[in-house]
């Protein structure tokens, strides 16, 4: 397909790449072909039994697909049974030790560990003077709020474990600063007292290690889909927590399997899908990683975690990819600790921090000029754009380039493109002028396959300091962050082309949505008796209540009711816990973190001293003491109030009725723009003439249709738009007829060039040729294969301009093809000097 160049050879795939595997059929399940229903819903087309060949749209005519039974081979199955009057489908694909899963329900993993952990509740209450029957499912939240948060989620739960609260919960869930907290206590086996000491050792000793974290951040530069998020996590929340935790999520699966602890859930959005939420509060928006799993919980689709970040393709792992960090995640899972504006000027400080101090390191280094002269260059544009500056740097490359290739380090015969991009830069748009800088870097950071070293290789070459550099760069003013690839990609299973097309998922801080992990233990996810909510976010500390009530209300999912009126008088002066219960759902128990209890009249002064974005620099010990006291007195003050509601659940478990779930098959993903247009134009300086123009065109169109006929001596042009299909590349095959032969011209471009190059190709046909064949010629000329009459002259265009050139019998056929401006094809015929 486009976006992925049909996972070809080049798609750099690692060692181990393309394992594949195959569908597991349940012992008694009964195969199904039937679309998935639930009660009260219309029926739906049945899904195929094999995914779509391609996403995108399809000009041509094709004869009626004919749906293929399941086989060894086989994309998915459907697995029918009844939960709860609804109608599911599982959906299972083995991959070696991976699988990717749609079920209804909880993982089986975390079912297992919930049920253990039950027996370890009722113990707890028992020991409380609690009786029950069955142990209720209590979960403790933790909202977002930077350091600020990760301190008081510390103290929170510190306080509950010496009261032996902690022992009765099963969930303990967190949003932002929330999650640094949950990552330590889970990484030290929950013993508070040696993290409480480990944290004063810290902020006492002000310890943080820039040369260890800035070799984490040039390690995951070199991979593909390297993101602000990186560079945040081991630059910024490294420094925030003064810790880089090497180990991974699934590390804490041992003691949450054996019960001991309860089940952590950290929450996440899909920043793509932010639209949907603001408009209607969407399920979809929400992703969850836990120590088994990490997943869509509106779509029941969830990877194993030691397997997120791998590469899969229509349900199967095509390249395996080592497990991030615990360093990495907590700086998605924490990214939004300030406003957009201030972020941006902390992230462009460091970058020209790290350029000045270390340049020296570059400047003695030989084959390196080139990459100096680009990293000026993206530090003009990311600082003013499209002025002055920002030509005098492509200049300055111009001028590095033209060295290279006059002492015979560079093959490429004269860099005519740059002066075309100097002769025309204030024609472009300011968003041609990014993208075409955006290709730029990535070009020279292919150079040498900088970029497919393994994380596991450690350099301190000055070349990938560089790379990183200019990568970082690049990601600063596109603003991608959290950009991992799509379990989901080509999913057959999947009927919502947004969340089966996209190639790579960016998923950011769950605060962006609601600033605390509600919807996560809500039905009909998980249906948890008692929440205690502590809330650590700046400003209104009950507007995460106002948004989870909007959200509840969307989905008529029960929550206790909230007035306004009632939400603005407490908010004038918080006490230090508010108890909601409605008739049916969870009781909820809400604690902000300063409070009249706590703070007097002062509680603005106690916000200020603790903003969310104040930098761990300026955390003296007693500030950090002073606050781990404060959240642990508001939850000895209210010891007695979680006991009586703990009591409550226990002796009359809280109903959940009419839950309603939206459609989790709509498409939620709005359509943006990626690639770009794609311009052709060809000369005929033959005496033949081709005729009959036929196109074939996936997730792009030509708004104008070629001339009909291409006649001796003249020149024609089109052009190739990409379609509204979102986050695909395109594909485009051109064919005009000669009386013998026929001219094909091909593209292919992607949606993201950190992953894939643009590719062209040039072919000569036998004829006749059929407009329902199109797919397969466009096949054969990818491949280069099909008859000994096909020729084929192609290219993946890693630098900005090649030169194509194909000879048939009379005829010499040469394309100089480029991505500057835009992406071109010029195409000359001609014929052979006798």
């Amino acid at each position: 397909m486009p976006q992925a160049h049909r996972a070809r050879a080049h798609a750099h795939t690692r060692p181990g790449a393309g394992t594949t595997a195959h569908a597991h059929i349940c012992p008694g399940a009964r195969v199904s072909e039937h679309a998935h229903t639930r009660t009260h819903a219309p029926e739906r087309a049945p899904l195929r039994t094999r995914a779509p060949t391609r996403p995108g749209s399809d000009t041509t005519a094709h004869a009626p697909q004919t749906q293929t039974q399941p086989s060894s081979r086989s994309d998915f199955v459907f697995f029918h049974c009844e939960l709860s009057g609804v109608c599911w489908f599982y959906f299972h694909f083995l991959l070696g030790s991976s699988e990717v899963s749609i079920v209804p329900g909880l993982q089986k993993e975390e079912e297992a560990a919930v049920k253990r952990r039950s027996s370890q509740v009722l113990k707890a209450l028992k020991k409380l003077n609690i009786e029950a029957d069955e142990a209720p499912v209590i979960a403790v939240l933790g909202s977002g709020g930077g350091l600020r948060a990760h301190i008081a989620y510390l103290g929170v739960l510190s306080e509950m474990q010496e009261l032996g609260l902690l022992d009765a919960v099963t969930y303990l869930a967190a949003v932002s600063g929330s999650t640094w907290a949950l990552s330590l206590f889970y990484t030290n086996d929950g013993h508070m007292k040696d993290i409480e000491a480990e944290l004063k050792h810290r902020f006492d000793q002000k310890e943080w290690d820039l040369d260890k974290s800035l070799e984490k951040t040039i390690q995951a530069a070199r991979l593909e889909n390297y993101s602000l998020t990186d560079f945040w996590a081991y630059m910024v929340v490294s420094k925030q927590t003064r810790e880089l935790q090497d180990s991974c999520l699934s590390s804490m699966r041992t003691r949450v399997e054996e019960g001991t602890l309860p089940y952590p859930i950290f929450a996440a959005i899909d920043n793509d899908l932010q639209a949907a939420w603001q408009r209607r509060k969407a399920r979809k928006t929400w992703f969850e990683f836990t120590p088994h799993h990490a997943g869509y919980p509106a779509l029941r689709a969830y990877v194993p975690t030691t397997h997120f970040g791998s590469k899969f393709e229509n349900g199967r792992l095509v390249s395996p990819e080592p497990e991030r960090d615990l360093t990495f995640l907590k700086g998605l899972w924490g990214s939004a600790l300030a406003n957009t504006e201030d972020i941006r000027k902390h992230l462009l400080a460091q970058l020209l921090s790290l350029k000045e101090n270390l340049k020296m390191k570059c400047l003695s280094s030989e084959g390196t000029a080139v990459e100096e002269a680009l990293l000026d260059l993206v530090v003009a544009y990311i600082g003013d754009g499209g002025a002055s500056s920002t030509q005098e740097q492509l200049q300055a490359v111009q001028q590095k380039l033209d060295s290279e290739r006059r002492s015979g380090k560079d093959s490429e015969p004269e860099h005519t493109w740059l002066a075309e991009v100097l002769q025309n830069w204030n024609k472009f748009s300011p968003e041609e002028q990014g993208r075409f800088l955006e290709y730029l870097v990535y070009c020279f950071t292919r150079r040498e396959s900088a970029m497919y070293y393994t994380m596991s290789v450690i350099s301190d070459s000055p070349k990938d300091f560089l790379d990183f550099l200019n990568k970082t760069g690049v990601c600063c003013w596109k603003w991608e962050w959290g950009t991992v690839y799509n379990f989901l990609y080509k999913h057959g299973a999947i009927q919502d082309k947004g969340m089966c097309s996209r190639e790579l998922l960016h998923l950011v801080d769950a605060g962006f949505a609601i600033n605390t992990p509600y919807p996560l233990v809500l039905p009909p996810t998980r249906e948890v008796q008692l929440i205690l909510s502590f809330d650590f976010s700046a400003g209104d500390p009950f507007e995460t209540l106002r948004a989870t009530a909007d959200y509840c209300c969307h989905h008529k999912i029960p929550f206790p009711s909230v007035e306004e009126a009632e939400l603005e008088e407490w908010s004038r002066a918080p006490a230090d816990c508010y108890i909601l219960k409605g008739e049916t759902g969870p009781v909820v128990m809400h604690f902000p973190l300063f409070n009249t209890q706590a703070c007097g009249d002062e509680i603005q002064a106690w916000s200020d001293r603790y903003s969310t974005f104040r930098l761990t620099d300026s955390y003296t010990l007693d500030l950090v003491m002073s606050l781990l006291e404060v959240s642990k007195k508001n939850v000895r003050r209210n010891k007695e109030k979680i006991l009586r509601e703990m009591r409550s659940v226990a002796r009359e478990p809280r109903k959940f009725l009419g839950i309603h779930e939206e459609d989790p098959w709509e498409d939620v993903v709005e359509d943006i723009e990626g690639s770009q247009t794609v311009a052709i134009e060809i000369t005929n300086n033959t005496d033949m003439t081709f005729r009959n123009p036929l196109l074939y065109c996936q997730s792009s169109h030509a708004p104008v249709a070629p001339p009909s006929e291409l006649l001796p001596g003249s020149t024609i042009s089109c052009s190739f738009m990409k379609a509204c299909s979102g986050f695909q590349g395109s594909l485009g095959l051109l064919v005009y007829q000669g009386p013998d032969v026929h001219l094909a011209l091909l593209f292919s471009t992607p949606f993201s060039h950190a992953l894939h190059g643009i590719e062209f190709a040039l072919a000569i046909l036998p004829g006749p040729i059929a407009s329902d064949h199109l797919e397969r010629v466009s096949d054969s000329i990818i491949q280069k294969k099909g008859s000994q009459e096909l020729k084929v002259a192609k290219c993946v265009l890693w630098v900005p301009q090649e030169t194509l050139e194909l000879e048939h019998n009379s005829l010499t056929i040469r394309a100089i093809v480029s991505n500057i401006q835009m992406a071109k094809m010029n195409v000359v015929i001609e014929t052979k000097a006798t």
